[in-house]
């Protein structure tokens, strides 16, 4: 059974992963901006803060993966289906829940902000362009 206390523990890598993701999309649109006036020395300075932010969101997930898989059997499937989108709100990790929604919108908005990113930078050569 999933306990209070893990999921407080998840919560917390989940709040870590939602300040990372504000501060890339923030990074995102500072580095348009300096695209934008062709400042390469700004543009490096952005790529490599945004950077740190990746590494810092990887960190987490790698966080999140090591306490499912420390959890005994059905509390880490538990705790993976909570993580994944697929738990009830009805449950004790109803914040965790909500928490994890709204990482995946933010997500979503960064993912978007980036591919436009990319696509003006690179053209058909964009990472996205495929």
């Amino acid at each position: 059974m999933l306990t209070s206390q893990d999921c407080v523990a998840a919560l917390s890598v989940e709040r870590k992963m939602y300040l990372a993701l504000s501060e890339f999309l923030d990074l995102t649109g500072e580095l348009s901006d300096a695209v934008e006036r062709q400042d390469q020395v700004s543009v490096q300075l952005f790529l490599n803060m945004r950077q740190e932010q990746v590494n810092l969101l990887r960190d987490c997930k790698t966080l999140l993966r090591k306490q499912c898989r420390s959890l005994p059997g059905d509390a880490g499937k538990a705790l993976r289906a909570i993580l994944s989108g697929e738990g009830s709100e009805a449950t004790v990790s109803a914040e965790l829940c909500r928490q994890v929604e709204k990482n995946r919108q933010l997500l979503e908005r960064a993912v978007a902000a980036d591919r436009r990113l990319s696509r003006r930078m690179g053209g058909d050569k964009s990472f996205y362009g495929k």
